[in-house]
């Protein structure tokens, strides 16, 4: 029997669609190469909108509070200089949230909803008609459907079946994050903490509010940045631990250090096929300024989800759905965060000229920061 939907990544994005077109009377298969619960290199930040798709996707109000996990109730920039502006998320919290759990409590959705779950299997490379992709080789056997969607992130089985190179430069981040304890967090408890360093490029370092103890914490600088600078994502880490001892003086690091690239929301957009969408990281869907990528790994998901349902309704998944897709990822996730690209831009000669000593400046950055006009991914008021 042919499925309707084979999704590839049972991560956020690929739970997000399997459970939609699931719930939809769709025939699913999720095949994902891990075995849940599993590890995953993340900041673990989930923003409040983020958290409103994952209650749609449990089916209950404040589902992440259901596992491990911290509450944030705003965010704060820290510049070279001590400099701290902060922002509210007006009343509407979002999440610190380990990926194993977050991920297994997403993944279990899957199967409550009707689909098929595989973990631990290994998908080829994608099978196709000639013109159309119509299924995956998966551990040797060919399983065949009417659509496909690619949620498996970076080096995703979607960019070799479309022929798509892995991106590079302005196009890519790379991160590097370990947990520890006793973090002090001081006034500012319960916020999360970007730190913009005069030497450090298209990044910044970050501290998270403890679960469970253990503080994410963590580097994240734009790929082209980084491979012009001064030192590796490790030495990276150190410095920026050495530099804040306000936060780190007591700090232990538990467990290893651990790095990954970020395929960042930029031209071009998700490449896609006749019978095949891509989702998460492998849609080119990481906010190039906030490194962030799990609200548009759960809304890139869902999004390719209903374009699949409708597509399945006609003729099956042209590249007349396939580019429809992609118009919506530019107007969801892809505009703004071109616009949030030349903000990083700028916010490298705000800090290299020093303007954050400025009062006014002070004053327009505080107003930018706390304005909703260029965010995506939460709200602030």
């Amino acid at each position: 029997m042919t499925l309707d939907l084979i999704v590839v990544g049972a991560g956020p994005a690929g739970a997000a669609a399997g459970v939609t077109a699931a719930r939809a009377g769709a025939r699913v298969l999720v095949v994902d190469r891990a075995t849940f619960p599993r590890p995953k290199t993340c900041g673990d930040a989930l923003s409040n909108r983020g958290a409103e798709v994952v209650d749609r996707l449990v089916g209950t109000s404040r589902a992440v509070e259901s596992i491990p996990h911290a509450v944030v109730h705003g965010a704060v920039a820290v510049f070279p200089d001590g400099t701290r502006v902060r922002r509210g998320f007006g009343g509407h919290d979002g999440y610190i949230v380990p990926r194993d759990t977050f991920d297994a409590l997403l993944r279990n959705q899957l199967e409550g909803a009707g689909a098929q779950v595989r973990e631990g299997a290994n998908v080829e490379r994608l099978l196709h008609n000639g013109t159309d992709v119509v299924g995956a080789l998966v551990d040797g056997e060919r399983i065949f459907a009417r659509a496909v969607i690619a949620a498996d992130g970076p080096g995703s089985v979607g960019w070799r079946a479309l022929g798509v190179p892995y991106r590079r430069g302005r196009g890519l981040a790379v991160a590097i994050t370990a947990y520890y304890e006793d973090v002090d967090f001081g006034e500012d408890e319960g916020r999360t903490e970007h730190y913009f360093e005069s030497d450090l490029r298209s990044g910044y370092g970050w501290a998270f509010p403890p679960v469970d103890g253990q503080s994410n914490v963590g580097v994240y600088q734009r790929a082209d940045a980084f491979e012009d600078g001064p030192r590796k994502l490790g030495a990276w880490l150190d410095v920026f631990i050495e530099r804040h001892p306000e936060r780190f003086a007591k700090a232990k690091q538990i467990g290893r250090t651990r790095t990954w690239s970020l395929p960042l929301a930029s031209r071009p957009g998700p490449p896609g096929g006749p019978g095949l969408l891509l989702a998460g990281d492998a849609a080119f869907s990481i906010d190039p300024l906030s490194g962030e990528g799990i609200w548009q790994a759960l809304d890139s998901g869902e999004q390719a989800a209903r374009t699949v349902l409708a597509a399945l309704d006609g003729q099956g998944l042209t590249m007349r759905w396939v580019r429809q897709h992609q118009a919506n990822w530019t107007r969801r996730i892809g505009a703004t965060s071109l616009v949030r690209l030349g903000i990083q831009d700028a916010m490298d000669r705000f800090i290299e000229r020093g303007l954050y000593r400025s009062r006014i400046a002070r004053g327009l950055l505080s107003r930018a920061y706390g304005s909703e006009a260029f965010e995506v991914s939460k709200k602030l008021k």
